[in-house]
């Protein structure tokens, strides 16, 4: 049965893919000429099946060929994933990825992250922007994909090894229980077999579900809205899982913050779900409401025919997945749900329903940041001088000499203010200051004794600083090893030490405040050349792009540097 699913698979990607990816570089003599083929179809179908991005963009992001590293597809997601490829193609499907193929990707993936560009082949030279761009990314979140065609299910215990070894290396971040940045996913033949056979189309779901508080929407298209009850919800998902969004952009994302906020809603106080949730969006090719209940509005009974979920797949795995825990009172929570009858709407209809529901932003917790009094008042401060403090996110805010943002300022202050810990959480996850906007971390930066004129000065500095680093980085023969790594992610710890170095904290404080330009180059210059110096005898093969956001790390580096500079002081 293996081959049979090798060969439908084959058939499938090669159908989806074949013409889209590039070939350029495969003689057609080549005996391996379809087989090599395949491969980058597979690599380019992995890219597609997890990001729920087009077939077009997936195959872009196709590298494979001679000096790949290991790495087969590199693709960056609009929601600021990094996907990074491996893809094993068996003619005959037996056996699992061996373990010097999964080495090799883990190395390459090391290189990667790196920037050792010149250690790949010119494809993926052609994506170093992107590349650069995501590690210099404050959330970006990296999952490495194996796609393969062997039967076993399961890596063998040396495989597997080599990967977790890496996820703990990459995840490593000094702190009790981190926030994994680094995943693995592989995608087994049978994965990619029932993947799809669900894509080509399984028998459609046809649900028969309850709506409490129901209305109805006649114009200009067939719709129903009302609550769906979470035990209801919870069946959907045991019955048919991630299945529910096959016509959704994507399907779930895993742990996040919002599944976090879902899950603390249904343990704590389940009642008020219906108030804090966003609640969920239905398709289906048609809406029969049965007889029983008549017109009454308070609960209806509704034949769903080809039902799909297009919009939030978040709460409803998370509810399902919630019912697993008996504590947990889902007969208590309700879901605000609409659904939309395709029958009778134009062509392509539940396309643009789909995609139009994903592009909603959500809030986030930097939005409430607007209201916070102390923000208010820096505001108005800053105002008076003629200088635009953005508080919301905004499409058309563009930074300049006369304007900046709370994200600006939130980066600025943080290196102002000497704590290591501060101007980590400023690299690695700057969401984390806005958690709590009463206390914590966020109060140590933003607070009563915070002066506009101190935000404005710190962040004029940290602009003088970067744009200097840019100089340095354009001034290396090549853009990658220790000098650029350093340069690029450390940063934020080159303009805490400045700070300190210089003893500029109050000086910040000043209206009368200017830079001196001279002594703030040459502080740079030291700072960078002796955190080169430190990395090169303590850590010698650590990646600069995770190390700077690993608070024990960059907290022994910076009291090292520390130390050295007072005893040199001293002698």
């Amino acid at each position: 049965m293996s081959v049979i699913h090798i060969q439908q698979i084959r058939n499938k990607i090669c159908d989806a893919f074949a013409t889209k990816i590039d070939t350029s570089d495969i003689a057609d003599k080549d005996k391996e000429k379809d087989i090599k083929i395949t491969t980058r179809c597979l690599a380019a179908y992995a890219v597609h099946y997890t990001s729920g991005c087009s077939e077009q963009e997936a195959a872009d992001a196709v590298v494979d060929g001679g000096n790949d590293n290991g790495i087969d597809a590199i693709y960056l997601s609009n929601e600021g994933e990094l996907f990074v490829v491996q893809s094993k193609y068996s003619q005959d499907g037996t056996g699992e990825p061996s373990c010097a193929d999964v080495s090799k990707f883990c190395r390459g993936v090391k290189d990667l992250i790196n920037e050792k560009f010149d250690r790949f082949n010119s494809k993926i030279q052609g994506k170093a922007a992107i590349i650069q761009r995501a590690l210099g990314a404050f959330n970006t979140k990296y999952v490495l994909l194996l796609i393969d065609t062997h039967a076993k299910k399961k890596l063998a215990e040396h495989a597997s090894r080599v990967i977790n070894d890496l996820l703990d290396e990459m995840n490593n971040n000094g702190a009790e229980n981190p926030d994994p940045v680094f995943s693995f996913k592989r995608i087994s033949q049978s994965d990619i077999h029932e993947s799809l056979a669900q894509k080509a189309g399984n028998t459609p779901i046809d649900v028969t579900m309850s709506l409490s508080s129901w209305g109805k929407v006649s114009e200009p298209y067939i719709g129903y809205y009302g609550a769906v009850s979470g035990c209801e919800i919870a069946e959907w998902w045991k019955t048919y899982g991630d299945r529910l969004f096959e016509k959704n952009i994507r399907k779930m994302l895993g742990k996040t913050d919002v599944n976090d906020s879902i899950e603390k809603t249904i343990k704590d106080c389940p009642e008020l779900f219906w108030y804090y949730n966003n609640g969920i969006t239905i398709i289906a090719d048609r809406i029969e409401k049965a007889a029983i209940g008549g017109s009454n509005r308070d609960l209806g009974s509704f034949k769903l025919t080809n039902f799909a979920i297009i919009n939030g797949a978040q709460t409803v795995s998370t509810i399902g997945k919630s019912a697993y825990n008996s504590e947990n009172r889902l007969e208590n929570v309700n879901v605000h749900t609409r659904i939309i009858q395709l029958s009778g709407t134009p062509e392509l209809f539940g396309e643009e329903i789909t995609k139009a529901n994903n592009r909603q932003n959500r809030v986030e917790n930097r939005d409430f940041v607007s209201q916070d009094p102390e923000q208010i008042r820096i505001r108005q401060e800053l105002l008076i001088d003629g200088i635009e403090y953005n508080l919301m996110r905004s499409e058309i805010y563009v930074p300049s000499e006369k304007s900046f943002d709370i994200t600006e300022a939130t980066v600025a202050l943080a290196c102002a203010s000497g704590r290591t810990s501060l101007v980590v959480n400023a690299k690695s996850n700057i969401g984390k200051f806005y958690e709590n906007l009463q206390k914590g971390i966020y109060k140590e930066i933003f607070n009563s004794t915070v002066t506009g004129c101190f935000v404005r000065n710190c962040i004029e500095l940290n602009r003088y600083v970067e744009n200097y680093l840019k100089e340095k980085v354009k001034l290396l023969p090549r853009k990658a090893g220790r000098e650029y790594g350093v340069l690029i992610h450390g940063n934020r710890i080159i303009e805490m030490l400045l700070i300190k170095r210089l003893q500029l904290k109050s000086e910040l404080e000043s209206t009368e405040f200017h830079i001196d330009q001279d002594a703030t180059k040459k502080s740079v210059d030291t700072i960078s050349e002796e955190i080169v110096a430190y990395l090169s005898v303590h850590y010698q093969d650590s990646f600069l792009a995770t190390l700077f956001k690993n608070s024990s790390k960059t907290d022994e580096l910076v009291k090292a540097l520390s130390l050295e500079k007072q005893t040199l002081q001293n002698a």
